[in-house]
């Protein structure tokens, strides 16, 4: 590992919170640099620390501590992310003799000097009680392959001789700090200190003297892991991208059966991110897999999100092993309480699944956890794997990996509320990458459905999900390329859907073409293009889609998106008109089908709509100008005819229909085989 300081780099951030001071503004550029690097933190871990000097409201000097906030991530921190306490008032801390979180929680708080500041680290006094003005904690790979074995005291001691002092596992708090004031105090010569199990701490009266040390131990710890020969598990030797290919698709047959078997120990189903990694998929089919994997996690940081144990699970037993782990957890829960006293247990369900056939999924309540539990499980195996050069792995025992589970002040990082009514599910919205559809998949991103956009134009559709993206967080959306009328392509971006997501909950067949012409002028050609795309695309869509919510038992919700053209047709649009209503019978047949597995077929009918935000629609392009000559009228006259045609005198928006398709796909559990109008009000059309 090398230091990524760079003085030009410093020098920006001197300049850019010169207002906050220059202390303040080189911590925020190498906590940036340490938060950049996976290898040393990822999704919130480590923090740092800086002592400042200031004025008090009486314009006394005051010393002051900046820390990293809860909620914060290193890589994009801002002064807002290192709330300042009073240096002073925590200090003072030190000479009592026990503090119990709650109260140190308390004491944190009092000592902020705004009020409004997120909660500083539960490691704050730490940093407070170390002299040094910089204080820097990571959760190095490098760091923990070494400490995480048998002999970790050992190679720590070979790895860095008298650079760093080490400490056992200490629980975070009070106590921990304490001993690393204690064990500074007698070896202040040191660069650093190695927290067995748990990570690196080092410390200079610079920014630059802090982090260049930081790396320069890691560095050591990486040549050192680099000597110790080959792994005892690694990748077998005819592991290849063929057969990396045949775990790509095992791992779309396992997916929604896995999800189910996980939904029916979660209060919602979860999201399921799989690692398409060759590497990976070949660690977890390697001799010596199983012994190697099934340990605790590298710190005991990470059981928040990956619990304390992955699940191993052969392809044709997901049930059977989800089931066998559910039961272990609550053995362990049982011991855990019988030692620590009465809690309340977390759900049982493993957030990392191992499957020697098919590689590694991760899971979690919500896309953005499972990412996080996918990101750890990588670093976790792949730093496993390197450090068996050295031999047995050991972790934390159970009882250390209770209390961390367990304790208040990490499960609070967690959060708590309300979910959204589509938080856990996945929505696949076909001709995603046009108006109507992304302005769904907005809706039902924004509802907390992850939304797979497929459309023929995987450009378009990409573009769509990254507009989502950019509104409701990173992993709201994706695009897909998808032909609706090839049973192959279908099945290929349903396939990537349940790589990525796990499975399948809304089904929205969105995707039409469309065409003015007169019966008798009609070509036929073109007549029955459109029904391949309107009709034959929706068929094969319900029978694809379909099919994985019926495997995957957990019910479901489909809307198609029908036409108020179905029951009010127009002249020269016979195509269009009868195609559709083709697919709205098909849809009222799927209701009847499908519901004997809970899932419920309805559709929305909408009026014309000519756009979402910047996105025209590629339909109304098309036909907009033949079909306002049919009508009579300019090209730029149509929009504000279809607006003035309905009783609401409303222009119908993609918002609108996204509106309704989340009415049905979360709101109405009792509605199946129904069609609802969003056209603002069209007398032939109303149902009857």
């Amino acid at each position: 590992m090398e230091s990524r300081w760079n003085d030009q780099e410093a020098e920006d951030s001197l300049a850019r919170y010169a207002a906050y001071g220059p202390d303040l503004a080189l911590r925020i550029y190498s906590a940036r640099l340490i938060g950049a690097d996976p290898a040393l933190v990822l999704h919130g871990g480590g923090n740092v620390s800086v002592k400042t000097t200031g004025r008090d409201l009486f314009g006394a000097p005051q010393d002051r501590i900046h820390v990293k906030g809860s909620g914060w991530d290193l890589a994009g921190i801002e002064p807002a992310g290192l709330p300042a306490l009073d240096l002073a008032g925590l200090q003072r801390l030190r000479g009592l003799t026990e503090l119990d979180d709650e109260e140190m929680v308390n004491q944190l708080r009092r000592h902020l000097l705004d009020a409004r500041s997120p909660n500083p680290s539960v490691e704050t006094l730490l940093h407070a009680f170390l002299p040094h003005r910089f204080v820097d904690h990571s959760h190095a790979d490098a760091i923990l392959a070494l400490s995480d074995q048998e002999r970790g005291e050992e190679f720590v001691a070979e790895a860095f001789g008298d650079r760093v002092a080490a400490l056992p596992f200490v629980m975070p708090g009070f106590p921990l700090a304490q001993e690393v004031a204690r064990l500074h105090e007698e070896r202040p010569e040191v660069e650093g200190i190695v927290l067995h199990r748990h990570g690196l701490f080092t410390f200079g009266e610079t920014a630059r003297e802090s982090y260049e040390r930081h790396i320069a131990l890691v560095d050591a710890a990486e040549r050192f892991l680099a000597e110790a020969g080959p792994p005892r598990v690694a990748v077998p030797a005819d592991w290849g991208a063929a057969r990396h290919e045949a775990a790509r698709r095992r791992a779309a047959e396992v997916a929604p059966r896995l999800r189910r078997a996980l939904a029916a120990h979660l209060p919602r189903p979860p999201i399921l991110r799989w690692l398409d990694d060759e590497e990976l998929s070949g660690l977890v089919a390697a001799p010596g897999a199983r012994e190697l994997f099934l340990t605790p996690p590298l710190t005991p940081d990470h059981t928040l999100r990956t619990k304390n144990l992955p699940c191993w699970a052969e392809a044709d037993a997901i049930d059977a092993a989800v089931a066998a782990y559910a039961r272990e957890y609550h053995a362990y829960f049982e011991r855990g309480c019988a030692r620590c006293g009465p809690r309340r247990e977390l759900d049982p369900a493993p957030r990392v699944v191992l499957v020697p056939e098919a590689g590694v999924f991760a899971a979690g309540p919500t896309a953005a956890a499972a990412a996080a539990a996918a990101d750890l499980a990588a670093h976790t195996l792949r730093t496993k794997a390197a450090a068996s050069a050295l031999g047995p792995f050991r972790g934390l025992d159970e009882l250390e990996l209770f209390g961390m589970e367990y304790w208040s002040l990490e499960q609070a990082k967690l959060g708590r509320g309300t979910p959204p009514p589509l938080a856990g599910r996945v929505a696949v919205v076909t001709g995603g990458g046009g108006a109507i559809g992304e302005g769904i998949g907005a809706v039902l991103a924004g509802a907390g459905a992850v939304v797979a956009l497929l459309d023929l134009d995987a450009g378009r559709a990409e573009a769509a999900a990254a507009r989502i993206r950019a509104e409701h967080g990173p992993h709201a959306a994706f695009g897909l390329a998808a032909d609706v009328t090839d049973e192959s392509s279908l099945d290929a971006a349903l396939a990537e859907v349940l790589r990525r997501s796990g499975g399948l909950d809304v089904l929205v067949p969105n995707a039409g073409a469309a065409r003015v012409a007169e019966l008798v002028e009609e070509d036929p050609a073109a007549f029955r293009r459109l029904v391949e795309v309107n009709l034959t695309g929706v068929f094969l869509t319900l029978r694809a889609g379909g099919r994985i919510l019926r495997e995957q038992g957990l019910g479901g919700s489909v809307v198609l998106v029908s036409s108020k053209n179905v029951p009010a047709p127009g002249a020269a649009f016979g195509a269009y008109s009868a195609s559709k209503a083709g697919a709205h019978q098909l849809a009222r047949i799927a209701a009847l089908e499908l519901a004997a597995d809970g899932v419920r077929v309805n559709a929305v009918c909408p009026d014309a709509v000519f756009r979402h935000g910047d996105n025209p629609s590629g339909l109304w392009a098309e036909v907009g100008p033949d079909r306002a000559r049919s009508k009579g009228l300019a090209p730029e006259e149509l929009e504000e005819h279809y607006r003035r045609r309905n009783l609401l005198r409303t222009t119908v928006s993609a918002e609108d229909v996204g509106r309704a398709v989340l009415w049905l796909a979360a709101e109405a559990p009792c509605t199946t085989g129904c069609a609802i109008p969003v056209d603002g009000g069209i007398p032939q059309a109303f149902p009857r």
